[in-house]
């Protein structure tokens, strides 16, 4: 009898604050059908990071020194479309959700509500997956 496995859908989170991807990590500990495959904290990092690890995911920060989250989702999204993107921020400004969606965002979580809607949105990613 062969039993086929399942990937784990493979992610990658960019972020500025050490205190936020270890909280991350510990987040994806939890999440079986998830593995958190590597971090970065600027949007330089994520570039080279997507280009090597080839996540299915990236949790991206929005406003990081160097390139910001917009930029880097574009070039991620432009060189690699088969990897999504989600932007996490802590702002909510009027119309941002629409620019990140018109940068190639496939998501957008806020940061205050992070562990509360990001299993909802690994859900519709995990079935838009299957």
């Amino acid at each position: 009898m062969v039993q086929s496995a399942v990937r784990p859908i493979r992610i990658l989170a960019i972020d500025d604050s050490p205190e936020f991807l270890s909280s991350l990590q510990s987040f994806f500990k939890t999440t079986p059908d998830f593995c958190l495959v590597g971090t970065a904290r600027s949007g330089h990092e994520a570039l080279i990071l997507a280009q090597e690890l080839r996540p299915d995911l990236v949790l991206m920060d929005l406003q990081m020194a160097g390139m910001n989250g917009l930029d880097a989702t574009s070039k991620i999204r432009c060189r690699f479309p088969e990897i999504a993107v989600v932007i996490v921020t802590a702002h909510e400004i009027p119309g941002l959700r629409q620019v990140c969606y018109e940068n190639g965002a496939s998501d957008f979580v806020k940061k205050s509500r992070l562990y509360q809607d990001l299993p909802d949105v690994l859900a519709k990613f995990h079935i838009s997956h299957s």
